[in-house]
């Protein structure tokens, strides 16, 4: 492995929030999801996805088959 482009601390690179004005904005829903998460307890309230339960599961009762997976499921051609 070879390591690229390692800049020094000093380099800082922006948000890309940053660009279009939303920086305040940005801000003060941090802060409100803060206040939320604090209150009602950690993670409550995220920017993102982060696992959990899963409420609902994939069906897999009518599945096809695993033709580029398994070996035993490709179909086998005889010629006469």
């Amino acid at each position: 492995m070879i390591l690229t482009g390692i800049d020094p601390v000093t380099v800082y690179q922006d948000s890309l929030l940053t660009q279009y004005g939303v920086d305040e904005k940005s801000a003060r829903l941090m802060s409100v999801m803060d206040q939320l998460n604090q209150k009602y307890g950690r993670n409550t309230v995220s920017v993102f996805s982060v696992g959990g339960q899963k409420t609902w599961s994939m069906r897999r009762e009518i599945m096809s088959p695993c033709y580029t997976t398994e070996w035993s499921d490709v179909p086998i051609a005889y010629a006469s």
